[in-house]
């Protein structure tokens, strides 16, 4: 099948290195700042295991191509995806004018994008009354499905994937669609059919329920402090239950990335604009800031509320494990109230240091290094903010030798604190380890 995909981010490019993948003949057209050229040759703009790999093999066997003129790839495909970060809106509805103005025959446009509810409606709407204003008499869809990739695992994501959603009332556009996705589909059927705005909204509810259980396990681990109770113990208990499971049900630093908590805001702007409050949401978003900080909490009453001129070493600056992004990582505003105090950072984090550059500037405060040994150098206490694999089963030894302070505190609860202890650490976590 004749496919293309409008956006080259990680969505985009995932979504057309698999489809091509599959054997379909797929175009990929930028619409931000990323370039036709970088592309060609390899450049992506986000780093993602595998989707190098994925991209050149596809590339260099002809079966998916870069273009930058819009009208190219709408004359390429039979269907049209949108693949477009939330904040490109005005790209995508200058998509769907461009469609609306030049297209001659029936439309199949697929919304992977999480833009507001109602969106594939008003979108079908639209096209329908600019081919009526040129009386061009075709078919018209607009099918939402909503993605639901992660960084770090969003090949795998798309390509074995635990729901696939479709919103449409046109028969004809999901039987191409289960075609389409067919190969990603084969163990049990995992697509679910409903109306466009139901799918639009599930994307928002899913991150909601997630947030929200993140928010909730954050502030029963944080409680759990007070009355000496090892908060794993707890978790086992509480994922053992049919009902629960164990899936984001690890208590931490708060989440991240540069999507989740901006489509929760944006569901609460949503229902807001209503008339409804989003009460509970509000608070998800606003318990969730404040766990960013619970480590500096815990270090600022641990060096008795003075971080003037002490050192910190910093284990992670990712959002989370496998990615090189930075926005609105936990470790941004966790660093951000270090230095405010007066302390030093020296961190480091095997992807993410050209990206937090990148956000964070030249501070003269801020050391960044090229080692995880390196970053614990004369340090009065490590902050471990990103649970990459790497950092699970350091060197103790060569730990207690090289920190001025054998201090720890784990924003991931990746160390056991007994065997913390038996080397001789202070060890802190997230209703774990000493309380303070």
């Amino acid at each position: 099948m004749k496919v293309a995909v409008f956006g080259c981010e990680l969505t985009g490019l995932v979504t057309a290195g698999a489809l091509a993948h599959a054997g379909n003949d797929v175009m990929a057209l930028p619409v931000g700042h990323v370039k036709v050229d970088d592309l060609r040759q390899g450049r992506l703009p986000r780093e993602e295991p595998g989707l190098d790999v994925l991209i050149s093999q596809q590339y260099k066997e002809g079966r998916l191509q870069f273009e930058a003129d819009w009208s190219i790839g709408l004359a390429h495909g039979e269907v049209l995806i949108m693949a477009t970060p939330s904040w490109r809106l005005d790209r995508a509805e200058a998509l769907i004018k461009q469609i609306g103005e030049t297209a001659k025959g029936d439309i199949l446009v697929v919304n992977q994008s999480t833009f507001p509810i109602g969106t594939a409606d008003r979108f079908e709407a639209k096209l329908k009354l600019a081919f009526a204003e040129r009386g061009v008499r075709a078919k018209v869809a607009v099918v939402a499905m909503p993605d639901f990739i992660s960084e770090g695992s969003a090949i795998d994501n798309f390509m074995r994937p635990d729901r696939i959603i479709l919103g449409s009332a046109h028969a004809d556009s999901i039987r191409i669609m289960r075609d389409l996705l067919r190969p990603f589909n084969r163990m049990t059927d995992q697509i679910k059919v409903m109306s466009s705005r139901a799918a639009e909204y599930t994307k928002y509810a899913v991150n909601a329920l997630l947030a929200t259980r993140i928010s909730l396990i954050n502030e029963l681990a944080n409680n759990a402090e007070h009355f000496n109770v090892d908060f794993e113990e707890v978790r086992q208990g509480l994922g053992s239950d049919s009902r629960i499971g164990f899936s984001y049900l690890y208590p931490g630093c708060g989440f991240g990335g540069p999507s989740f908590a901006a489509d929760v805001k944006s569901l609460v702007g949503t229902l807001q604009g209503k008339g409804y409050d989003a009460d509970l949401l509000k608070t998800v978003l606003s318990n969730n800031e404040a766990q960013k900080e619970v480590l500096f909490r815990k270090a600022w009453r641990f060096f008795d509320n003075d971080l003037r001129g002490i050192k910190i070493g910093v284990w992670g600056l990712s959002f989370k494990p496998n990615t090189s992004t930075v926005e609105n990582a936990p470790s941004m505003k966790a660093l951000e109230a270090f230095l405010a105090q007066g302390a030093q950072v020296k961190a480091y984090d095997p992807k993410a240091m050209a990206d937090f550059e990148r956000h964070w500037g030249d501070r003269p405060s801020v050391q960044m290094v090229d080692d995880m040994y390196q970053a614990i150098e004369g340090v009065d206490a490590l902050v471990i903010l990103t649970e990459w694999k790497m950092f699970w089963s350091p060197d103790y030894k060569l730990m207690r030798k090289v920190m001025r302070q054998p201090v720890i505190f784990d924003g991931r609860n990746i160390f056991d604190p007994v065997v913390l202890q038996e080397h001789g650490f202070r060890y802190f976590g997230v209703g774990r380890g000493e309380e303070i």
